[in-house]
């Protein structure tokens, strides 16, 4: 897909094409969307677009972190237009201003677009529901309502926004709206200060990229918990036109831990640990440390799959998905992640308090896999096809049997699980090594690229000669231009694009072996493609030069932290 903007208010998101708001759900990030053109050209959106005049471009840079800054340039003049949800409010704020006449089409639809909204001077109500969301403007020009849904808005400057509430007794327009009173300048302002105060620095190399990164990954974490989605989106194809649609605005264990040990790296210890706490309090003692490999924001065990029959999807990809089924699957190398991020942070601040209180479940996650090692998974790629024995699930329960080992003996403990590790390593190594390479899964002859992250955690060195082997037959079967397919085919056929995340982690791989320039080549490609804004997406279509899948794609950018950290040690022996 082409770039588009993201902003947020660490509850809920929005994306932005040129002028147009084309996704908002609310109240949060995996709530139904109230503007849905991201998945149907009729799906609701809040735009704005200059009157007459021809138009000469558009142009689009974040200010600030998470506040976006759109120019339209005409050749009578030009509309700047800034965007922010302001901080604790369900209200998307556009500052205007403009030096020639715009229009402005205002259009929620309610459900993904199922139901049209009940029009109520400049308030929409849903239909099938109580809530509501009202077109609020405070402008020193003149403002004209062409019919329900279009105003036009002289020139001039100042604020306009989408107020959701969920009940229209509690809206910007009802009567207590009125007695407390809006200030949107105030609450813009507010929110541009907070942003600011994130003081992200600057870096040697890839600094715009790096700094995205950073701010992408904190307007993901759902403030109320902690918890930190996957995307926060739904549905965008890996393929346009195909079926390979998922709904990420989830928190999954492998994702949210890849995040928190980015966090950590880049210096931003509390909000890792606010995640790290997420994570442990979904932790049970009846089965499975993770019950499931996803939650929703809150915690709560996930929806159903389910599809959305009445859009017509990104580019008529189709099915539209919400929910994910990947809620069904056996995934054992979350456990893995999460004790590596866990580790991380105690690395880093030596919070042995922290490791004694929490170190109950840490025992249970090493004892529940020292039993239960054998069991067949679905992977990290979700097979929906039959589970198998895959060998990165293997390596990443043999990583978290490693780092509870280490955990413990901080403690002054013993490592009680050595002899569980010893047994799986020796599985591993007896069953998912073929031609002196390791396979995707036990008895297979293909490889996968998340083997990439063997030596990235631990399990082996960059240059032994089974990883290289494994390095050389991934380069071999799934490379395309300087980018790495995740395998070959799977249940579903060819996995036709490069994935991001393994590309990353061939970057890293690269700088282990001292390969600088591979791994540059890898990084740039990746800067280039993501554009003034820098958002990275999931996979990449070669071909047409853009990002494909669910977008912004936070793993790709935390790992994209991690990896320029590697080359600044590299290059410079330091950040």
């Amino acid at each position: 897909m082409k770039p588009v903007g993201f902003i947020s208010n660490q509850i809920t998101s929005a994306l932005v094409d040129g002028s147009s708001i084309i996704w908002f759900p609310v109240p949060k990030f995996d709530s139904s969307s109230v503007f849905t053109k991201l998945l149907d050209e009729n799906g609701g959106e809040f735009s704005i677009f200059p009157q007459k005049g021809k138009l000469l471009g558009i142009s689009q840079e974040y200010v600030y972190p998470l506040v976006l800054r759109t120019v339209i340039i005409t050749e009578n003049g030009k509309i700047t237009i800034d965007d922010l949800i302001p901080l604790g409010e369900t209200v998307i704020i556009r500052k205007i201003e403009a030096e020639v006449p715009f229009s402005v089409v205002f259009k929620p639809m309610f459900n993904y677009a199922l139901y049209r909204p009940v029009v109520e001077e400049n308030r929409f109500l849903n239909p099938k529901g109580r809530d509501c969301i009202a077109f609020i403007y405070d402008y020193n020009g003149s403002v004209k309502r062409v019919n329900q849904y279009t105003w036009e808005f002289s020139q001039g400057h100042g604020y306009l926004a989408a107020n959701y509430s969920s009940d229209k007794r509690h809206g910007a327009v009802s009567e207590r709206g009125k007695i407390l009173e809006l200030d949107y300048k105030r609450s813009f302002e507010n929110t541009i200060k907070y942003w600011k105060s994130l003081d992200i620095k600057d870096v040697k190399m890839f600094n715009d990229l790096y700094r995205t990164s950073i701010f992408t990954l904190l307007g993901s974490i759902y403030s109320p918990s902690g918890g930190v989605i996957a995307a926060p989106t739904t549905s965008l194809p890996e393929v346009e036109g195909g079926k390979r649609n998922w709904d990420y605005r989830f928190v999954w264990i492998r994702d949210s831990s890849i995040i928190a040990e980015a966090l950590l790296e880049a210096g931003y210890i509390v909000e890792a640990r606010r995640i790290i706490n997420f994570l442990l309090s979904l932790i049970n003692f009846s089965s499975k440390p993770f019950y499931y490999p996803l939650y929703t924001v809150e915690g709560t065990i996930p929806p159903p799959e389910r599809e959305i029959k009445w859009l017509s999807g990104y580019k008529n990809s189709k099915p539209v998905r919400i929910g994910n089924g990947a809620s069904t699957q056996i995934q054992l190398d979350i456990e893995g992640f999460f004790l590596s991020a866990v580790y991380k942070y105690i690395e880093i601040t030596n919070d042995l308090v922290f490791l004694r209180d929490i170190f109950n479940k840490i025992k249970y996650i090493a004892d529940w896999i020292s039993k239960n090692w054998i069991l067949k998974d679905s992977g990290i790629w979700e097979d929906r096809g039959e589970p198998k024995h895959y060998t990165h699930s293997k390596i990443m329960m043999w990583i978290a049997l490693d780092k509870a080992g280490k955990l413990s003996k901080l403690l002054g403990n013993n490592d009680e699980w050595e002899e569980s590790k010893n047994r799986l390593r020796e599985w591993i190594y007896a069953n998912c090594i073929k031609n002196g390479y390791f396979t995707r899964y036990a008895g297979s002859e293909d490889v996968d690229s998340a083997l990439l992250s063997a030596p990235i955690y631990g399990f082996i060195k960059a240059d032994d000669e089974i990883f290289l082997n494994t390095l050389n037959k991934i380069e071999e079967d799934l490379l395309t231009d300087v980018f790495v397919k995740r395998y070959r085919t799977d249940f579903m056929g060819e996995a036709k694009h490069p994935f991001l995340l393994t590309s990353v982690w061939l970057a890293r791989v690269y700088i282990m072996l001292d390969k600088i320039d591979k791994a540059e080549e890898i990084l740039n490609k990746i800067n280039e493609l993501s554009g003034n804004l820098h958002l990275v997406g999931e996979h990449v279509d070669v071909e047409k030069g853009e990002f494909t899948g669910n977008f912004p794609q936070n793993f790709v950018h935390a790992q994209l932290i991690m990896a320029i950290h590697d080359l600044l040690r590299k290059k410079f022996n330091s950040l």
